[in-house]
C-alpha cells in the first residue's frame, strides 16, 4: 500500500497556475521573515536595549558610592533615634508651664483628637458677647444661678403636670454614643516599652463622643425636649428668662481640658479632679488662662490629672447635657481614661486611669451638673470628696443626702455673702442627720472632713484663684497626702476669714 502511494505521488502533476501561487506566497513569508523587513522597528528596539545597558553601567560603575551614600543614611537616622530618646529620658529640662499650639481646622475652630486651641470660635464669641449678661452689670453672676436654677426647678415640677409639646422630631432624637473601648491597644510608634518618662506637662483640648453637648434627649423629670426651640433649620434652648441659646452656638462644643502635669506616675496613687466650670466660660480662656486651674495643679506637685468638660459655651446656663443620663457621667470618665492614657504617652495605662478615684471640683453655675453626677453619674463609688467654690445654689437636701450617706468621703463649700444663707441651710440638714462639720481645713486629716470656709468678700468671678486661700485647689490637693509627696502638715493650715465660726459637732 505505500508502494502505490509512494507511486502515486511520482505521478502526480500539479496545475501550473497553483504552482505560481504557491511560489508567490513562499516569496512573501520570506520577505516577512528577512532581517530587512524589521528596519522600522529595529531603532526603537535598539534605543531601549542601549537605555538598559547605560543604566546598567552606571549601576556597575557607582555601586560602591550608592552602598556607601545608603549606610550613611541609616546610620544617621539611627543616632538621632537613639539621641532622641536618651535626651527626653535623661537630658529634657523639667517644664512647669505647658505650651499650647493653636491647631484651629477653618471653619469649625475644633482642632484635632490630640491638638490644641489658644484661640476660641469667634463666631461663638460674638453671638455670646450680645446675648450674655455682662459680669460686671447689676446682675451679679450668684444671682443669675441663683434665679435660673430656682426657674429651673419650676419648669421640672410644671413638666411633670403638662403633655410635652412636640417640637421638631430632631429635638428629640438621640444620637447612639460610641463608647471608647478600654481594650489594651498597641504601643505608640516611638514610645518606650515600658513607661514614658513624662518629663514636660501635657496640656489638650480634646474632642470626647461623651462629652455633655452636643445633647438631643429631654430635661430629666419631664418629657420636655432640651432643644425645645426650632426655626430656620435650627434648634436652640429656651432658659429661664426666655432668651434662646442655639444649638450651634452655644451646645455643640465637645471639646475637653486634659492636663497630664510633669512627673505624673499612674502606677503611683493618683487622683483624677473632674472640674465644672460655671457660666459664661470656655475651657482656653477661662479655665485655662484665667482661672489656672491645670497650672494650680501642676504647682501643688500632687499625683494628679485634671478633666474639665466644656458645658454651655460662654452663655449663663447650667445644663448637665449627657450627664443628665443614667451613668453618663461613668461612659464620660470611660472616654477620659482611653485619652488621658494617649495623652501620658502609654495608652496600656487606660485601665489604670479608669480604676482612678475622682475629685469633683465645681464652680458657681457648676453645680448643676454636679448634683446630676451624684444622683445619676454611676460612678458614686468613685468619689473620693467634692469641693464646692461659691456654687452651693440650689438642691441642698441632695447635698445633705449625699454627704451623711458617703461618711469616708470630704466635702468643701467655700462662699461669697451670696451664698452664706444656703451653707448655713446645708449646715442645718447636717446636724439634722448628726454629721460633724466644721469651718476649717485640718492638715492631713481631709477623708470624712467636712467644711465651711466663708471667704468674706471676695470677687465671685476670682473664686477659683482666691477663696478661703490662693489657689484653692492647689491647697485641697497639697493636703491630700496619699497622692503628694511633697506635703508637710505643719505648714498647710488654711487661712480662714476671721468671721468663720467654730467647729460643730453635734
Amino acid at each position: 500500500m505505500a508502494t502505490a502511494a509512494v507511486s502515486r505521488a511520482r505521478h502526480f502533476h500539479a496545475d501550473p497556475t497553483v504552482g505560481r501561487r504557491l511560489e508567490q506566497a513562499g516569496t512573501r513569508v520570506a520577505t516577512r521573515s528577512h532581517p530587512d523587513a524589521g528596519r522600522r522597528r529595529a531603532p526603537a528596539e535598539s534605543k531601549a536595549a542601549r537605555r538598559i545597558n547605560v543604566w546598567r553601567d552606571v549601576l556597575e560603575r557607582n555601586l560602591l558610592q550608592i552602598s556607601a551614600a545608603l549606610f550613611f543614611v541609616g546610620s544617621v537616622g539611627w543616632c538621632w533615634l537613639i539621641f532622641n530618646e536618651i535626651r527626653s529620658t535623661v537630658f529634657a529640662p523639667v517644664e512647669t508651664a505647658y505650651a499650647l499650639t493653636a491647631k484651629v481646622d477653618a471653619g469649625v475652630g475644633k482642632s484635632d483628637a490630640y491638638g490644641t486651641s489658644t484661640f476660641e470660635r469667634t463666631d461663638r464669641l460674638q453671638t455670646a458677647a450680645l446675648s450674655a449678661p455682662s459680669l460686671d452689670g447689676p446682675d451679679s453672676p450668684a444671682s443669675i444661678v441663683a434665679r435660673e436654677w430656682s426657674r429651673f426647678e419650676a419648669l421640672h415640677t410644671a413638666d411633670r403636670r403638662a403633655p410635652a409639646k412636640q417640637v421638631t422630631k430632631a429635638a428629640s432624637l438621640k444620637p447612639p454614643v460610641r463608647l471608647a473601648s478600654l481594650e489594651t491597644p498597641g504601643p505608640l510608634v516611638g514610645a518606650s516599652a515600658h513607661s514614658p518618662s513624662n518629663l514636660a506637662a501635657e496640656t489638650s483640648l480634646v474632642d470626647f463622643e461623651t462629652a455633655p453637648f452636643p445633647y438631643h434627649g429631654v430635661i430629666p423629670g419631664s418629657n420636655r425636649p432640651f432643644l425645645n426651640v426650632s426655626e430656620d433649620g435650627r434648634l436652640g434652648h429656651t432658659n429661664f428668662r426666655g432668651h434662646v441659646f442655639w444649638e450651634a452656638q452655644t451646645f455643640s462644643d465637645d471639646r475637653v481640658l486634659l492636663h497630664v502635669p510633669p512627673g505624673f506616675d499612674p502606677k503611683r496613687p493618683a487622683v483624677i479632679v473632674v472640674f465644672f466650670h460655671g457660666h459664661g466660660a470656655n475651657l482656653a480662656r477661662d479655665v485655662r488662662d484665667r482661672q489656672q486651674v491645670p497650672a494650680q495643679i501642676t504647682a501643688a506637685g500632687a499625683n494628679a490629672v485634671l478633666v474639665a468638660p466644656q458645658f454651655a459655651f460662654d452663655a449663663p446656663d447650667s445644663s448637665a447635657g449627657k450627664f443628665w443620663e443614667a451613668n453618663g457621667f461613668k461612659h464620660f470618665l470611660d472616654e477620659a481614661a482611653v485619652k488621658l492614657a494617649r495623652l501620658y504617652g502609654d495608652p496600656r495605662s487606660a485601665a489604670t486611669f479608669a480604676r482612678m478615684p475622682i475629685v469633683i471640683v465645681a464652680y458657681s453655675g457648676g453645680f448643676g451638673p454636679t448634683l446630676a453626677v451624684l444622683d445619676r453619674g454611676g460612678v458614686r463609688s468613685r468619689v473620693r470628696g467634692l469641693v464646692l467654690l461659691d456654687a452651693l445654689y440650689g438642691g441642698i437636701d441632695k447635698f445633705a443626702d449625699w454627704i451623711a450617706d458617703n461618711r469616708s468621703t470630704f466635702f468643701v463649700s467655700s462662699y461669697t455673702p451670696h451664698t452664706a444663707h444656703h451653707n448655713a441651710d446645708l449646715e442645718r440638714l447636717l446636724r439634722e442627720r448628726s454629721v460633724p462639720y466644721g469651718s476649717e481645713l485640718r492638715p492631713n486629716r481631709l477623708p470624712g472632713m467636712v467644711a465651711f470656709l466663708p471667704a468674706g468678700d471676695v470677687s465671685h468671678r476670682d473664686f477659683v484663684t482666691h477663696a478661703w486661700a490662693d489657689n484653692p485647689i492647689e491647697d485641697i490637693l497639697a493636703r491630700m497626702t496619699d497622692v503628694n509627696s511633697k506635703f508637710e502638715g505643719a505648714e498647710t493650715t488654711a487661712s480662714i476669714s476671721p468671721n468663720a465660726a467654730g467647729i460643730n459637732r453635734n
